[in-house]
C-alpha cells in the first residue's frame, strides 16, 4: 500500500491505573507535515546443535518525530509541562520554560492516505503512550526568498499499562478515520 498523504495530527493525556488506560480531552497537535517513525527491538538468539533454532524479537521502544504548521502554547504546555499564563491587561499568553519541567505521557494519532490498485483508503494510526522531550528550533532572516520554518518535537514511544504501544485501523472514509482518532483521543465532534 502506497502513501500518499497525512492529516489531523492530534494528542490526548495518558492516565494509567493498575490495569486501565484512559486519555483525557484530546487536542489537535498541528496540520501535520511529517511524521517518522522508528521501532527499536529486543533480540534474543538461541544457538543448539550448531545452528541458530530459537528467533525472538520484541518491541522495546520507538521513536517519533512529528513536523507540524503551528504547535500552540496548549499543545507545548501540555506534551513538555511547560507553564501558561495570561498576561495582563490583555488576553496575550505567555509561556514559562524551566529546566526541570515535564511533560505529561501523551496518546498521539494521525492518519494517511493510502492507494492500491487505485482505491483510495485511510490508515489512522494511534500511539498509545509517548512521552516528548524539548525541541530544537531553527530561525533565520526572510532573505530573497522566503523559507518556512516549521516545528519539529521527538518523542519517545513506550508500551502502556496493557502492553500496548500502537493501534491503527484502515478505513474507506476519511470521516471514519477521524471518527475513531477522535474516540481514542477523547474528542468530541471535531473532525
Amino acid at each position: 500500500m502506497a502513501q500518499i498523504g497525512l492529516k489531523y495530527l492530534i494528542c490526548s493525556e495518558l492516565t494509567e491505573t493498575d490495569s486501565v488506560a484512559t486519555y483525557n480531552t484530546g487536542m489537535v497537535m498541528s496540520k501535520a507535515i511529517k511524521a517518522d517513525i522508528s521501532i527499536e527491538i529486543n533480540e534474543g538468539k538461541l544457538y543448539a546443535n550448531d545452528m541458530l533454532v530459537e528467533n525472538i524479537k520484541e518491541f522495546k521502544s520507538g521513536k517519533v518525530s512529528l513536523n507540524g504548521d503551528h504547535l500552540s502554547y496548549e499543545v507545548l504546555a501540555l506534551i513538555l509541562g511547560h507553564t501558561l499564563s495570561t498576561l495582563t491587561p490583555g488576553t496575550e499568553q505567555k509561556l514559562v520554560a524551566k529546566g526541570d519541567d515535564d511533560g505529561k505521557c501523551v496518546g498521539v494519532g494521525f492518519y494517511a492516505t493510502t492507494i492500491k490498485n487505485g482505491a483510495r483508503k485511510y490508515r489512522a494510526i494511534w500511539l498509545t503512550k509517548v512521552k516528548f522531550g524539548i525541541p530544537n528550533e531553527s530561525l533565520e532572516t526572510k532573505g530573497d526568498a522566503i523559507n518556512f520554518q516549521t516545528p519539529t518535537v521527538e518523542g519517545t514511544i513506550l508500551t502502556d499499562i496493557l502492553g500496548v504501544w500502537k493501534e491503527e485501523a484502515t478505513f474507506d472514509t476519511e470521516a471514519k478515520a477521524v471518527a475513531w482518532l477522535d474516540d481514542h483521543a477523547n474528542i468530541g465532534g471535531v473532525g
